[in-house]
């Protein structure tokens, strides 16, 4: 009898650990079913420009953390985690390409996002497009067709998320005539890269507004002294500079030697250089008469998404100072989740298409304001991010404040 009990008890032990196991290997198996969306980006997380690649992957990876939260990218009946691979771009056409031959061949990615300097983006393209993977150019430094590189109808399966910063010429310019009426001479700056657009739609839209460019300046990113290139400035005796593409480190800089050599106008980022980061670089004597075309969260009537993308930076990365510039990839990964649950696909080719047909003012949300895509007539194609862009500025108590909005128009 004894025996009897023994077996029966082995056997449905034997059979209760059985049924845990099946459920065990059900669990693991669901698991490994859950459906991914790969990003790859490629972002200068090394050499002078670092800070923007870390600081932009950084926000990546809050907004995967907050889609996965909800359960993931929409599509059709099924959910899709966001899975985010970074790599190196250096900055750099070479590093740039490697990375993207990884993320494509190697890692399988459904999309390509990178990088922000024009000739390592293009180095991204020429393996993305032959491969049928999207590439999402986050920021380009000027879209003109003439002289410049961007989506346009010779490059297919390429969309831009970000106006470009030429755009903020006319609201800027505009500022700076009405509030600094006596500020007639301007200095333009900008990187050495072949931009004779650039520089001709400055010389437009400073006369438009009353002023006058009076000379322009190119400077390097891997520059650290720029007292050289203050003195070359200050030569045109301005009564105000306007800097285009210069990170937060080297806008930093600028400022701190214009005002060391005596400097007293205002001085304008129209590049990748959130307020906050560049005042606490540059120090608080030197912050004044700052005009930025970033955003400042800080500000008390900041939308309440981007104090959102603010909240979750903290709370991931409590031993890392907040970067404005992190809005800018969040709203990139968010327009392109949009477009993907609209198209119901990650086939490149549907959520193009998708792209092209969301032209209508607030068919896309951003964290700046409702956003659409635009550039059919400009540009020959619509693949081109449209939404607000703010004037902030920093006065002379050294408050950090937006006072403006306005959305570029691009037909």
């Amino acid at each position: 009898m004894n025996d009897k009990r023994f077996w029966v008890t082995r056997v449905v032990l034997l059979l209760l650990a059985l049924a845990l196991v099946g459920c065990f290997g059900s669990g693991q198996a669901a698991a490994a079913e859950q459906k991914v969306v790969k990003i790859g980006t490629i972002m200068p997380m090394s050499g002078p420009l670092g800070v923007i690649g870390i600081t932009w992957n950084h926000a990546y990876d809050i907004f995967a953390d907050w889609i996965n939260e909800q359960g993931g990218v929409t599509i059709g009946k099924d959910k899709y985690k966001i899975q985010f691979i970074h790599e190196d771009g250096k900055a750099s056409p070479e590093a740039s390409a490697a990375a993207a031959n990884k993320l494509v061949h190697q890692d399988k990615v459904n999309f390509v996002m990178g990088e922000i300097m024009m000739p390592a983006s293009q180095a991204i393209y020429g393996v993305t497009k032959p491969a049928g993977v999207l590439h999402v150019l986050p920021y380009t430094q000027d879209p003109y067709r003439q002289d410049m590189w961007g989506p346009g109808p010779d490059n297919p399966l390429l969309v831009l998320t970000f106006p470009t910063t030429n755009l903020s010429y006319k609201s800027f310019y505009q500022y700076l005539a009405k509030t600094y009426p006596s500020a007639k001479r301007l200095v333009h700056c900008d990187v050495p890269y072949p931009i004779p657009r650039i520089i001709e739609e400055a010389k437009t839209q400073a006369e438009a507004a009353g002023l006058k460019v009076v000379g322009f300046e190119k400077h390097d990113y891997a520059w650290t002294d720029y007292y050289p290139f203050a003195t070359a400035i200050l030569k045109y005796t301005p009564d105000a500079v306007s800097v285009e593409h210069a990170g937060p480190d080297q806008m930093a800089l600028m400022i701190k030697a214009l005002r060391e050599q005596g400097f007293k106008g205002p001085i304008m980022s129209l590049g990748s250089a959130p307020a906050n980061s560049v005042v606490a670089a540059a120090g608080a004597r030197n912050s004044y008469d700052l005009m930025f075309n970033q955003a400042d969260t800080a500000d008390p009537n900041a939308p309440q998404a981007m104090k959102d993308v603010k909240k979750r930076w903290e709370a991931k990365y409590p031993g890392e100072l907040y970067v404005d510039d992190a809005l800018m990839p969040w709203d990139g990964a968010w327009v392109l989740v949009q477009v993907i649950e609209k198209a119901g696909s990650i086939d490149p080719q549907k959520v193009l298409s998708t792209f092209e047909g969301m032209k209508k003012p607030g068919s896309l949300k951003t964290v700046f304001g409702p956003g659409y895509i635009g550039g059919l007539k400009t540009h020959g194609v619509n693949r081109y991010l449209v939404r607000p862009v703010p004037v902030t500025v920093v006065d002379h108590g050294g408050v950090t404040k937006m006072v403006s909005w306005s959305t570029p128009e691009v037909p």
